[in-house]
């Protein structure tokens, strides 16, 4: 109980005395704790005669803050509850005691982990504080590590940025060294080599300031662990002890024993892939020393001794630690390590990600169990495991916004659902392979097409749709430039302070949709994943389709007809790759001789037995293929079929990213304008680009064919593309195109068009060609599917695209393509006419070298293969019959110039 010391006859006997003033005076001779300063602060203001200044009274609230530190989170929280009520009062929040007050309550709440509501009062703090100062450059920091917290990097990442260009503009050189350090600790976590160039940019950024301003021993050791971590990612174990050394001995001697917990942690992880058991046990022992209690941190401890016991062999021990982990982590009572917790204690976590890796682990832990004793209930278990991390790493995918941070969870996913799909094969259970298979392919190409079509569905005004247009197509340019340019650091920090002000704003006006339409955010959240029964209804009697996924080191395969499915295993990930690469080499040039002919038909026959594992013949068929991994960069047109025969000769093929994005394609309103419109440059402004010879007469006898017009030359820019693409049934490109930076393009008169850009495109064809180089090749990102121009269009609504996979031979490509088009407009299925097109090239090219796969194979369809209704030329036969006249005379003198391949 607080004692009250002080006679209140002489409050009684003062006049009016100002609270403040007496306080501080009764105060100061006594040593009262925050409990006791406070109850007597507020007895004093039941006093009548006390005159009480608010600014002055929230100074001496904010002064028990400053005592209590970060040791009484509730006791902090009533503290600031209370100056928030005298601020009301006051009516004056733009003094520096409301503002600090402000940022502690932001600060508490991270530390508290109750990160919605951080950046709820952040917004609140940036409302009523835009003003760029140091302090600015602190609150955006935390906003990062929130959003770090909660999964979203890329949301992450931009507040860094954000937080680095104001402390550059204020000379804050601490708060460019803190962003800069927690920057570099975001992409590091990202464990992707395509991430190695910012990280180097970010190492010579902080090296450079070091230069001008002295670290810290918080910053150095923060420093020296992140550098760790990046050597350690890099698989240079020795350069990773040496900085996580460092960093512990600083944390030591500072008595930072956070950080001592978090080295501790890093080098037993370290030794555990090394295999020193016994040294990653000792460094795990001396970092339970320092969990003060704290239950995330039991859990991380928790997590890394199951892993060294399932290395041990000793899997009901390490069951019953990933348990352990994923109780301390949930805070709750502990279970039996038979028993899953429920998925709404887990979804409301504030510790869901590292659940969802312990959940991952444990289930791994199941099937090591279950091969040492082979009982079949283990495997039970590990599905059922796995079915709950993929419920939750759904939960965490919705919540991240941005492309990189989703794209960080399907890569994420991507590491189980090949081990789910393996569970599922040891217990036969194909059907529910194909759930998880299905969930390994294009989520994020789905979520675009289902926000496009609930735009659509529910009618959003045209302004609207044109206002996010122009947000997206601003963010996306500005990115561009940063990108493909060598601009100063300076203009870089500038452009992307820039871009961050586009995406606050573009996240608002999302925000609006979702209240003001209700229809469009009930469409929106509609994102279906297709059933095998779906699926299967659909399918007519001839047709199959072929669903792969490849794993870290096992590779499955689904057969799929309207009344069965079949689950294979493909040979180890190492081999098949290897097949592939070999099979690539092979098919993407042309033969030079026939030492070269033997060895691809012996790698064709190879990947044809590795890919088909069944005994069903698959001739007279046609076939979707839903490729993974390495198999999306490959024809398996020209793989050789048992009769030695290319696969295509017997067999319509088509592939799809998805089944799921396939039959959300379905809903794609189609262009019911002109039918047809080929844009080819021929030309490039400036010479930029290579002149393509061929482009002008395969305009001239396309645009013939459909009666339509065309662009060339300097009409063929990318402006015109812009305004006609999606007016147009079939939309023909015929010109450069290729890879800068990872980055698809093509290329028109004037400038080029990027993947980026296409994806604010918006497209109703019923077909898109791509009659150039690579426009099938791109990035492959895990569980998502290789990033390619022709997905772009995909993704901008387009129905089904035919794209290459290497550079094109011009005059081969040009022939399958007219040949493509008279099929389509004899009414051929899409597949069906591209089959013809290249079975009637072959036959066309038969004993020459012109008729390797090189020259045909490389140009693929993908997406819908049903016919196209056109309405008819009438010159059709007359201009067809010339078409062939001319083919035939062209066959007969390239007969008499070209050498057969003995």
């Amino acid at each position: 109980m607080f004692i009250l010391f002080f006679s209140l006859f002489f409050i009684a006997e003062a006049q009016q005395l100002q609270l403040h003033e007496y306080y501080n005076q009764q105060i100061a001779t006594k040593d009262f704790s925050v409990d006791e300063k406070e109850q007597f602060l507020d007895s004093l203001l039941h006093e009548n005669n006390i005159k009480i200044d608010t600014l002055k009274l929230i100074k001496i609230y904010r002064s028990f803050l400053t005592d209590l530190r970060h040791s009484n989170y509730k006791k902090s929280f009533s503290l600031i509850d209370k100056i928030e009520r005298l601020t009301v009062l006051s009516d004056n929040y733009d003094i520096e005691d409301i503002k600090i007050v402000h940022r502690n309550k932001i600060l508490f709440l991270y530390n508290t982990q109750k990160y919605y509501e951080v950046l709820k009062n952040v917004n609140l703090y940036l409302d009523k504080y835009p003003e760029k100062d140091a302090q600015l450059g602190k609150v955006y920091r935390l906003i990062a590590n929130t959003y770090s917290d909660l999964g979203d990097l890329q949301k992450a990442i931009d507040n860094f940025d954000k937080s680095i260009y104001i402390s550059k503009k204020q000379n804050d050189n601490k708060g460019l060294a803190l962003s800069l350090r927690d920057k570099l600790g975001i992409y590091i976590e990202l464990e992707d080599s395509i991430y190695n160039r910012e990280i180097g940019k970010l190492l010579e950024q902080t090296e450079a300031l070091k230069k001008v301003y002295d670290f810290d021993d918080k910053l150095e050791k923060a420093y020296r662990n992140n550098l760790g971590c990046f050597f350690d990612f890099l698989g240079d174990y020795s350069k990773a002890k040496i900085n996580y050394e460092k960093a512990l001995d600083i944390s030591m001697q500072t008595e930072d024993f956070e950080k001592v917990f978090d080295t501790y942690i890093n080098l037993g992880v370290l030794s555990k892939k090394e295999k020193k058991i016994e040294k990653a046990l000792e460094y795990l022992q001396k970092a339970s020393e320092y969990t003060y209690d704290e239950k995330y941190k039991e859990a991380m401890v928790f997590n890394n001794l199951a892993d060294i016991y399932k290395l041990q062999n000793n899997y009901k021990n390490a069951l019953i630690h990933y348990q352990k982990a994923i109780t301390q982590a949930l805070h709750s009572k502990e279970l039996p390590y038979q028993t899953l917790p429920k998925f709404e204690d887990i979804e409301l976590s504030p510790n869901k990600i590292d659940i969802l890796g312990y959940l991952i682990d444990k289930s791994n832990g199941w099937i090591a169990c279950y091969e040492a004793e082979k009982n079949a209930k283990y495997l039970e278990n590990s599905l059922e495991t796995f079915a709950l991390a993929d419920s939750l790493v759904d939960v965490i995918y919705v919540e991240s916004r941005e492309d990189l941070s989703k794209l960080f969870w399907r890569k994420k996913s991507a590491t189980f659902y090949p081990k789910a799909v393996e569970v599922c094969h040891r217990l036969q259970q194909p059907e529910k392979a194909f759930f998880f298979m299905e969930k390994n392919k294009a989520i994020l190409l789905l979520e675009n097409m289902t926000d496009a079509t609930a735009k659509r569905l529910s009618k959003l005004p045209k302004e609207i749709l044109k206002r996010e247009q122009d947000l997206i197509k601003k963010i996306k340019t500005l990115e561009g430039e940063i990108q493909m340019s060598s601009y100063t650091e300076s203009h870089i920090d500038t452009l992307k302070d820039n871009i961050f002000d586009y995406k606050k704003e573009l996240n608002a006006f999302i925000d609006s949709l979702e209240t003001n339409y209700p229809k469009y955010y009930k469409y929106k959240k509609n994102k279906k994943v297709v059933t095998l029964q779906e699926v299967q209804s659909n399918l007519q009697k001839d047709e199959l389709i072929l669903q792969y996924i490849v794993g870290k080191e096992k590779g499955f395969v689904t057969l799929i007809s309207p009344e069965t499915i079949q689950l294979k295993e493909l040979p180890s990930t190492a081999r098949l790759r290897e097949t592939v690469a070999t099979y690539k080499n092979a098919v993407s040039k042309p033969f030079v001789n026939i030492d070269d002919k033997n060895k691809y038909e012996e790698v064709a026959t190879l990947l044809y037995q590795q890919l088909f594992p069944f005994s069903e013949t698959l001739s007279q068929k046609q076939m979707t293929i839903i490729p993974d991994d390495v198999l999306q960069y490959i024809p398996f047109e020209a793989l050789r079929a048992p009769t030695n025969e290319y696969l295509i000769e017997n067999t319509q093929i088509q592939y799809n990213y998805s089944l799921s994005s396939a039959a959300q394609s379905q809903q794609n309103r189609m262009s019911s304008g002109s039918s047809f419109i080929a844009i080819a440059p021929t030309k490039f402004l400036d010479e930029q680009y290579a002149t393509l010879t061929t482009s002008s007469a395969e305009l001239e006898k396309l645009t013939r064919i459909f009666g339509a017009n065309h662009f060339q030359y300097e009409n063929a820019t990318k402006k015109r593309f812009t305004e006609a693409y999606g007016n147009y049934k079939i939309v023909h490109l015929s010109t450069h195109g290729g890879l800068d930076n990872a980055i698809p393009w093509l290329a028109f008169y004037d400038e080029k068009i990027t993947l980026d850009e296409l994806y604010f495109t918006k497209n109703q064809s019923e077909l898109v060609v791509l009659s150039a180089c690579k426009t099938s090749d791109g990035e492959l990102k895990k569980g998502e599917g290789v990033m390619s121009l022709a997905r772009g269009f995909f993704n901008a609504g387009a129905k089904s695209v035919i794209s290459s996979l290497w550079d094109i031979n011009e005059k081969a490509s040009t022939e399958i393509i007219e040949e493509f088009y008279k099929n389509i407009i004899a009414g051929d299925s899409k597949s069906g006419a591209l089959q013809k097109a290249k079975l009637t090239y072959i036959q066309n090219n038969e004993n020459t070298s012109e008729a390797s796969p090189y020259y045909w194979s490389a140009l693929t369809l993908t997406g819908d293969e049903s016919p196209i209704k056109l309405s008819a030329n009438g010159y059709l036969y007359y201009i067809f019959g010339g078409i062939l006249l001319t083919g035939i005379v062209l066959y007969i003198r390239r007969k008499r110039n070209k050498k057969e391949v003995a």
